[in-house]
């Protein structure tokens, strides 16, 4: 299957890091670039043509919203995700009337932007599964599109065993516990991976949350505690 292709457009190099190492948890995309003002997006975006642009509505030279309509001026083909400060109902409203895809609000939870990008990818998939389409395919693109928030499945996926992922949602059962993949392979004796791992599943449940922390030192680093919901 080819790969998304992803331009990230954000003028913070914190941030756009951060995006970057986001969407390397998802095989689907990849990153074709960044730019961190308007007129290097316009040329991205001409050079590359991606398929999806992450974008921040406050550039040095100019607004998000200009690149969205000079994307439409050269007949773009794919789909654009605000992820901006600017929380103004008048800029939310143009972006819909553009047609983004869906419009996030910094600073963005983890777990938004992961489910953003899950949906993004069912859409591709659903648009590229048949070239005639009947009703109720046409209902579940819509529905994708507007923003339907499916159930978490229950049923663990393979390679998580059932008890070890259990006596890891047991280690967030104390109010404010909060681990990394590193403390959490520590004490399940694992690899950092598969701690990992164990953790963006019980993301994905909706049982943990995970959060950015830029730290002192080094590269940001996810810290998960126990969803608000289930505490």
């Amino acid at each position: 299957m080819d790969s998304i292709t992803t331009l990230i457009v954000e003028d913070e190099p914190m941030l756009a890091e951060i995006l970057v190492d986001t969407i390397k948890q998802f095989p689907q995309f990849r990153v074709t670039g960044i730019a961190d003002k308007l007129e290097s997006a316009k040329k991205q975006l001409r050079l590359y043509q991606p398929q999806l642009i992450l974008l921040d509505n406050f550039l040095p030279d100019g607004k998000g919203l200009d690149l969205i309509r000079h994307a439409m001026s050269t007949n773009y083909q794919g789909r654009i995700i605000f992820i901006t400060a600017d929380n103004h109902m008048d800029t939310i409203g143009e972006a819909l009337r553009l047609g983004v895809f869906d419009y996030l609000i910094k600073p963005v939870h983890y777990q938004r932007l992961q489910h953003t990008l899950e949906r993004f990818a069912r859409y591709r998939s659903s648009l590229r599964s048949s070239e005639q389409a009947s009703q109720t395919h046409v209902d579940a693109l819509f529905n994708i599109q507007a923003r339907e928030q499916t159930e978490p499945d229950s049923a663990l996926p393979r390679g998580i065993d059932e008890n070890t992922f259990n006596r890891m949602l047991q280690l967030f059962s104390a109010p404010d516990v909060v681990h990394t993949a590193d403390s959490l392979a520590r004490i399940l004796g694992c690899s950092k991976t598969t701690a990992r791992r164990y953790l963006e599943q019980g993301v994905r449940n909706d049982l943990l949350e995970a959060e950015i922390s830029y730290g002192k030192v080094g590269r940001p680093e996810r810290i998960y505690h126990a969803y608000a919901e289930s505490k």
